[in-house]
């Protein structure tokens, strides 16, 4: 009788999952109003840099007391909060979002130095959205510095930017590109990257969509037009979208990158590699 059982158990798993794969779903991102959306995300990267050029800049680099190559470690935690209120008259949604932790540990050679002072921790950005996951930053209080206030535009327009899905439905085995420009923002330097994500939908489960992620990074960077470099990325990572919900609960991804770049007759060469996990939970 067990065989039986899970003879059945078995059969209906496949057909269930034969439905699915025959269902096309329309891929929606949005923000509800009245809700409390936590999110956290933690990066690791292990970083080593070469260095070469001069024979006589090489000494003084290391007569100072660096060793090559360059190893780093860094960890980075970060948690916001974004609180949304009712649908106003004209379908906006007030939100406001806060940033509740930002904690930096770096390691260079085996030397650690870790940042707990959050600089964000008196922001409040407040703002709007229309239910589509797409937020018009209004003000921000609590800061005064324009550049604090520049970068935490910029981090919430990245947010923005993670994911667009298409307007057409997707079933299983279907697949979508997005590319994500970054302009950072560095004082006399002119950093572009570039990221191309291919977004392959897996299976899906409990109304929760598996995506499979297959990513590629360049970069450019300049400073003051004389010093230039390139690099080169690749990536692999899963994604979990909640369909009732209308966000993605859960992403992750790991990279791999290397970069040149030529400064004051030296050539700096590294290989990256960063893990990075998001949480998002919704109250």
């Amino acid at each position: 009788m067990n065989y039986y059982r899970l003879f059945l158990l078995l059969l209906l798993s496949g057909l269930s999952q034969l439905t699915y794969a025959q269902k096309k779903v329309l891929f929606k991102v949005a923000l509800a109003p009245n809700k409390t959306y936590k999110t956290t995300m933690t990066n690791l990267t292990d970083m080593e840099m070469m260095v070469k050029g001069d024979s006589a800049m090489i000494a003084q680099i290391t007569a100072g007391g660096m060793k090559l190559p360059i190893m780093m470690q860094m960890n980075q935690n970060v948690a916001t909060t974004t609180n949304t209120g009712a649908m106003r008259a004209d379908k906006k949604i007030p939100l406001t979002i806060t940033y509740d932790n930002l904690s930096i540990t770096q390691s260079v050679n085996g030397q650690e130095n870790t940042q707990n002072a959050n600089p964000f921790a008196n922001a409040v950005i407040e703002g709007t959205t229309i239910g589509d996951g797409k937020i018009t930053i209004d003000t921000i209080k609590g800061v005064t510095d324009e550049a604090m206030k520049a970068a935490l535009r910029q981090m919430v327009n990245g947010i923005q930017a993670s994911i667009k899905f298409p307007e057409n439905e997707l079933k299983i085995g279907d697949s979508f590109d997005q590319e994500v420009p970054m302009n950072l923002p560095i004082p006399q330097a002119d950093m572009k990257m570039t990221l191309l994500t291919k977004y392959t939908l897996k299976e899906i489960r409990n109304n929760k969509a598996i995506f499979d992620l297959k990513q590629n990074i360049t970069m450019d960077m300049s400073i003051q037009d004389t010093n230039k470099g390139k690099g080169v990325g690749t990536g692999t990572g899963a994604m979990i979208f909640d369909i009732d919900k209308k966000i993605a609960e859960q992403s992750n991804s790991d990279i791999q990158f290397q970069f040149e770049f030529g400064v004051s007759g030296m050539t700096m060469s590294a290989n990256c590699k960063a893990k990075t996990n998001v949480k998002i939970d919704v109250e």
